[in-house]
């Protein structure tokens, strides 16, 4: 008799748990991104929404399967319950994965906004944060693509194919970057993205059923913060070597100028290393072994001592790209991106104390940092011989 009451009591509980889960995801609108903007000194959000499915029908192809709507207020909050007035349904922000944000939200300060996502209960903190370049922040929710489904998965996966292969971007969390501005001596920076073509070509149904594309997302470089207000954004080959320093660059493809040739040169095992020596100096190493694969003249690649010279130049090459970004960190933005002020409050927190409120303006622009290099060449590819040589 126990078993059959313990029988019934599972069905039971299996039935109405599930009907009833159904129902409630059923009537939420579910926010998968969000965008902050500002005109006007009000605050405009946005929210990207999946849409459901409709009862007894299936989607059309080429049917969005996603809303933007947008509300303003003199604040977030305000503009958030702007926005729940004209969803049908309620809004849920479990699920979001991306966060936009314009240039004039960043340059006014995060932190104003911040408390907004930070209070909510039903936020992760784990989504991406990314820095809208040269477009609203809310335009880049509404351009679609051919590979994803949904806007916001196709953000994240750019980025995190492009942290893994270009090493330009970064995967930067809004945990991350929170725990970036509230550290001493450390100034956060973001990954851009911005927008190739029309944004209402990029938004129409007719932009996923084309070869290709009309308009799309791409990343752009580096934003860099001073606090957590927008300093600039660098080019895109400082960028890769802003992430280079920081230790980012987990694949790495770097042309070596050797006999007025192009040497290319690819590793995934580049390190950095940052040592204190004092207040007043840095040093960073730089080690790693990469492989030759691609080389357009009658060079002797098996020969050691022709590959000793290329590590050489590739040493001396690469010192070179790093420490004009570096110089140019510290007398353009004066923003410690890099942490070196973190390290000595670490290191010694009474010295520390000394710099802490002239750093960013006096002592970080004027440390030395010193760059050195372990570089060593592995393989020398697939070939022995270029193509041209071999015939």
């Amino acid at each position: 008799m126990k078993k059959f009451a313990l029988i019934i009591t599972f069905i039971l509980t299996i039935t109405l748990t599930g009907c009833g889960g159904y129902k409630e995801l059923n009537n939420l609108s579910i926010v998968t991104a969000v965008a902050f903007d500002k005109t006007n000194d009000e605050y405009e959000l946005s929210f990207l929404i999946a849409n459901s499915p409709k009862a007894q029908t299936s989607a059309k192809e080429g049917e969005a399967k996603t809303t933007v709507y947008t509300g303003k207020g003199k604040t977030i909050a305000e503009a958030s319950k702007d926005i729940e007035q004209i969803v049908p349904k309620q809004i849920y922000l479990g699920h979001i994965n991306v966060v936009i944000i314009s240039e004039n939200i960043a340059e006014d300060g995060f932190l104003k906004i911040a408390d907004w996502l930070l209070r909510n209960p039903q936020t992760r903190k784990k989504f991406y944060l990314l820095q809208a370049k040269d477009v609203s922040a809310k335009n880049i929710l509404k351009i679609v693509s051919p590979l994803e489904s949904f806007p916001s998965q196709s953000i994240a996966t750019l980025i995190e194919s492009n942290s893994e292969t270009k090493s330009i971007a970064s995967s930067i969390t809004y945990s991350n970057f929170i725990s970036q501005i509230l550290e001493k001596g450390y100034d956060p920076i973001l990954p851009s993205i911005t927008i190739k073509g029309s944004v209402k070509k990029g938004s129409n149904e007719k932009n996923l059923e084309t070869t290709e594309p009309e308009s799309y997302l791409v990343l752009g470089p580096i934003a860099i913060y001073k606090g957590d207000k927008l300093e600039g954004f660098l080019s895109e080959k400082e960028s890769w070597a802003i992430n280079v320093l920081k230790n980012e660059a987990k694949e790495v493809n770097y042309n070596v100028k050797y006999q007025n040739q192009d040497i290319s040169i690819e590793t995934s095992s580049l390190k950095s290393n940052i040592k204190i020596i004092d207040e007043k100096t840095i040093e960073i190493t730089i080690s790693g072994v990469g492989d030759i694969y691609n080389i357009n003249n009658q060079i002797d690649i098996q020969n050691y001592k022709e590959i000793n010279k290329i590590e050489k130049t590739w040493s001396k090459s690469l010192k070179q790209d790093l420490s004009k970004v570096v110089k140019k960190v510290q007398n353009k933005y004066k923003s410690d991106i890099f942490g070196f002020g973190n390290l000595i409050y670490k290191n010694n927190p009474k010295t520390w104390e000394t710099l802490e409120k002239e750093w960013n303006s006096k002592y970080f622009p004027n440390l030395k940092v010193k760059i050195k290099t372990n570089l060593k060449i592995n393989a020398t590819g697939s070939l022995e011989k270029t193509i041209k040589e071999a015939q």
